[in-house]
């Protein structure tokens, strides 16, 4: 199809830029088309990437990346291009995974993670470093936040609007401000709109769940005669879920055992388990330790039918919690969209923009697990008093306890001390975690031109307002304080069991044993838990650019401006986190805000051109100071250079020190408890050294139980929070490269960059993995990351504390590769109009992707790695390669493309023990198809995975949720969309 944008980028000087960019983005699903140098014919469209709407004057655009106005889309930074049908056609209803597929993007939160993907915060993650250090922009300027770190959340971004997005990877803090530290995703949205275009797409798997529909209708208008616009848009999406327990990789959980992937499970079990040493367990009396059957290793004590008791075997009696847990989670979306500009006076412009979100998601987990414990006793320790006695008890249970007095009440007060106990209430059904988001954004500005000093100058003044608001809603957990209660039971006078102490309405609770907690007791046990956020954002900036200076080799090209930005943070929990009902894991209100004045300048100066050997050379320079009233002030700069010995070939280099401010999440959030996958250092299968050994009987396991010390639990409980006296975060970016468009070989393109990031200062928080790898190799005692964990006297772990903090620091370093090719077909393949093919091949090298959080310590490089705190619960793999290829057949009303996905292999990380060496290299082919019926109506239909590749099974050890790495691949399977598209 004809596409008048691109042909309007031929009249500006540097036409042959400008028609690479409008083609590359047509070759491929994402089409990644990085600046290059190519010509197209007269006549014929060059793709489907557009321009940046002119402010005033054909052919005068602004690149991504810059504030500078120039005629042609090139500069120093390398920008990636993916066109709106590229979008429309991915057959996503969430714009994260059509993202996702770039070469440049590592894996982020996507609608695939479940419970480690907190209220659905769909975000963009460049080069691995982190979504908190990814800006994304619309139109230019900063989006809705959806939560306490800024991110924007990609559901939120009107998809049917989209004209094209433009990626700039490296630094780019001197032309935004913070958060660019990886670069900056800008999606450019449609302000012209004319006519009426409606749309409907229903999608579905191959095994009839996950179905989707999303119907989109816009709608557009000129006004005063040609002076303005209006464009209008509305959206509607509802995705169905797919659990766990519908694909074979992901019904159970797979735990490492001996080096082997075996069924598992949580430790937290119906009936309730209850750890044990070794010398207790051989001290234990009453109780037969032999399992029968298939037991691996006995490491403590289970309560069964009516209480009776039996030996708890790792990991044959772990819980399986799978079978409830999200593979999709489901979203219900609903957009409505406006855009408007109207010139008021010649050179004088107002404009505005207003967007409305309203997304409905929610995972679930499996019943409620919990420590039993009592406030104010030792940490993860239920008393249980009278248990000679108690009501709340079996009798089976009372006679153990009496039996076994010397491990549970050594000192015969009466009280029996229960200690890391694990319960899995399945009596009381799922945990259910429901989230509605509504965000709004509001933006309006005057901007105009005017003529001065020989020079036409564009200004522009905005204020923009952004509210989200995030509801939650939790059913099913269970509050600390009301079992604790519910637990301390008596007989009254009447002979009934009530509780001892009468508040909150109490039940009586037992947990010891199948089936004893009654519903009576589940509804005490599990109030509806409620609490909401709240993020607000006021932006004010005013700019100015223009060419003042006229060169031989070209205009100089200046931009200045100014913006101010206040951001309010607020987090209201329920009253029962209020009344700290949740005992360790009671939240509490969050209330934070900062402020910052930013002034920047830019430019750009024309050295040379249309010379031999120097068809163009040219330097830009950007700076931009902030004083944060969080920070305090801040400065970052780039400089970048571009030069063509002759117009086919052009390098360009850039050198950038940016900046991110810490969120207000990573400020003021308080300290909370959560949980990491991982193994004990003196687990047995570590082989722990005799040092090592020495250092697991100093913090508290029984020298007895050593070297066979076996791990009860996949994982560790983390206290982790924010830090008010954070500092900013500095990067430097250096990239270089070249484009290459041989005019021997026609319609063929070369992009090659090299890019180097670094961060300094990071803002970290040392995960559990890695402060027990750090104690357990300087094996200093006294550490901190030593003392940051604490034991039971069983010898388990019980929690290690972590805090955020400026100690980390982050490299990325790689290279981006793209070649395309656009030919026209024998007339034999033409189907009522010419019939071009359109070859394309992206790839991107990950040569190291490090952090280094504990000064002395190697640097951690995860780059293509799994496992040793590359991968985990939450934390995602980063491959080291990633290829794309594409081909696109086009000819009339028929349009075929062909895309292949490669993800490379991923390899186990130096020293970890694990059942698996690694991850092979997959590949994923889609297939899509459009043709256009009549004028008015598109027909178009597509298969996604189309040979239902399997993700790799890698074991909750390494990989987490579902057994892989939910973000990075695709673990929903074949699956199929059709629909159809009206245009008035």
């Amino acid at each position: 199809m004809m596409n008048g944008s691109c042909h309007r980028l031929f009249s500006s000087r540097r036409a042959l830029a400008s028609s690479l960019l409008c083609g590359a983005a047509l070759f491929a699903a994402p089409a990644v088309a990085q600046n290059a140098e190519t010509t197209a014919p007269e006549g014929e469209p060059a793709g489907v990437a557009e321009e940046a709407a002119p402010a005033a004057g054909e052919g005068m655009i602004v690149v991504t990346g810059s504030r500078l106005v120039r005629s042609d889309l090139s500069a120093p930074s390398p920008i990636a291009v993916v066109g709106q049908d590229d979008i429309a056609l991915s057959g996503n209803v969430t714009l994260e995974n059509t993202l996702n597929e770039f070469p440049q993007l590592a894996s982020g939160n996507t609608s695939s993670v479940n419970n480690g993907g907190g209220s659905g915060v769909l975000t963009a993650n460049l080069r691995g470093l982190g979504s908190t250090r990814t800006l994304v922009l619309v139109n230019g300027r900063r989006f809705i936040p959806a939560n306490a770190d800024g991110s924007v959340d990609l559901a939120t971004i009107p998809d049917a609007l989209i004209e094209r997005v433009e990626v700039i990877t490296g630094g780019a803090s001197a032309v935004y401000g913070s958060d660019a530290i990886a670069g900056a995703v800008n999606f450019i949205l449609k302000d012209d709109f004319e006519g009426f275009q409606t749309s409907y797409q229903y999608g579905q798997t191959f095994r009839d769940d996950g179905a989707s529909h999303k119907i989109d209708a816009t709608f557009g208008a000129d006004i005063g005669g040609g002076r303005g616009n209006v464009t209008l848009s509305a959206s509607y999406t509802n995705r169905d879920e797919i659990f766990q327990i519908d694909r074979d990789f992901a019904q159970v959980p797979l735990d490492t055992v001996n080096g082997e992937l075996v069924p598992g499970g949580s430790g937290s079990i119906p009936g309730t388990r209850v750890p044990l040493s070794e010398s207790q367990r051989e001290s234990l009396i009453g109780v037969d330790l032999a399992p029968g059957g298939t037991c691996t290793a006995v490491t403590g004590i289970r309560f069964g039918e009516n209480g009776a008791v039996r030996p708890y075997c790792q990991p044959e009696d772990a819980y399986n919690y799978a079978a409830n847990n999200f593979l999709l989670r489901p979203l219900e979306r609903t957009q409505i969209s406006g855009i408007a500009h109207y010139e008021i006076a010649e050179g004088l412009e107002v404009y505005a923009e207003a967007f409305f979100i309203n997304s409905r998601n929610e995972f679930k987990q499996a019943p409620d697990s919990f420590t039993p414990l009592t406030p104010g006793a030792p940490s993860s320790t239920l008393l249980v008093p009278n248990y000679a006695s108690s009501a709340s008890l079996s009798p089976t249970v009372r006679q153990f306890f009496t039996d076994n007095a010397h491990i549970f009440d050594p000192d015969g007060d009466g009280t029996a001390a229960v200690v890391g106990a694990g319960r899995r209430a399945d009596e009381l059904g799922t945990r259910d975690y429901a989230y509605e988001r509504s965000s709004y954004n509001l933006t309006g500005g005057l901007r105009g031109d005017f003529d001065m000093i020989g020079s036409n100058w564009r200004w522009d003044v905005f204020f923009q307002y952004q509210r989200n608001r995030t509801d939650t809603r939790i059913e099913g957990q269970i509050s600390q304080t009301r079992l604790s209660l519910g637990l301390d039971s008596i007989v009254n006078d009447d002979g009934e069991v009530v509780c001892r102490v009468q508040t909150l309405g109490c039940v009586p609770v037992s947990i010891f044993g199948l089936d004893t907690i009654s519903p009576e007791a589940g509804v005490y046990l599990t109030p509806t838990r409620a609490h909401n956020e709240s993020f607000e954002r006021r932006v004010a900036g005013a700019s100015l650019s223009g060419a003042p200076i006229e060169l031989p080799a070209g205009p100089v090209a200046i931009a200045v401006g100014t913006e101010y930005r206040t951001e309010i943070y607020d987090f209201n929990p329920s009253a029962l986190d209020l009344g700290n009902e949740y005992g360790p894991v009671s939240l509490e209100p969050v209330n934070g805000q900062y402020d910052l004045m930013e002034v920047f300048g830019e430019i750009r100066i024309p050295i040379l051109s249309d010379m031999a050997f120097a068809d163009m050379l040219a330097l830009e320079a950007a700076a931009r100071y902030g004083d944060y009233s969080s920070v305090g002030s801040v400065f970052t700069w780039k400089v970048g250079a571009e030069y063509a010995p002759v117009d086919w070939v052009r390098f360009r280099t850039a050198y950038n020190r940016a900046i991110r401010a810490p969120t207000l999440n990573e400020l003021y959030s308080p300290i909370t408890r959560g949980f990491s996958s991982g193994s004990d250092p003196c687990e047995a299968s570590r082989n722990p050294t005799p040092a090592q050994q020495d250092l697991c009987v100093a913090q508290g396991i029984p020298r007895a139980d050593l070297p066979a010390f076996t791990q009860a639990t996949l994982g560790f409980n983390v206290d982790s929070g924010g830090n008010p006296n954070l500092q900013e975060e500095k990067s430097e970016t250096f990239t270089v490269g070249a484009v290459i468009s041989p005019p021997f070989l026609d319609g063929f393109n070369l992009t090659v960059d090299y890019f180097q990031i670094k961060v300094d200062d990071a803002i970290v928080s040392i995960n559990a993995n890695q402060t027990l790898d750090d104690c357990f190799t300087n094996l200093d005692i006294n550490s901190a990351t030593c003392r940051a964990i604490q034991r039971l006297p069983s010898g388990q772990v019980d929690f290690v504390s972590t805090q955020l903090q400026n100690i980390g620091s982050l490299k990325v370093e790689g290279v981006d590769v793209q070649a395309d090719y656009r030919f026209d077909l024998p007339t034999f393949f033409e189907l009522g109009g010419r019939a071009t093919l359109s070859l394309q091949g992206v790839a991107s090298w990950l040569f190291e992707r490090s952090t280094q959080v504990l000064v002395g310590q190697d640097p951690r490089d995860c780059a293509g790695r799994i496992g040793g705190g590359c991968t985990g619960t939450g934390v995602f793999a980063t491959p080291d390669f990633k290829l794309n290829l594409a081909a696109t057949y086009n000819s009339g009303p028929l349009s075929f493309r062909l895309q292949g996905r490669m993800i490379g292999d991923l390899t186990l990380y130096p020293d970890t023990v694990a059942a698996v060496d690694g991850a092979p290299a997959e590949w994923y082919v889609d297939a899509t198809t459009t043709f256009n019926v009549t004028e008015e109506f598109e027909f178009f239909a597509g298969i996604d995975n189309l040979f239902d590749n399997q993700p790799p099974i890698l074991g909750t050890a390494i990989a987490g949720d579902a057994n892989t790495d939910p973000s990075l691949y695709d673990v929903v399977g074949r699956r199929f969309f059709l629909g159809g598209r009206l245009n008035f």
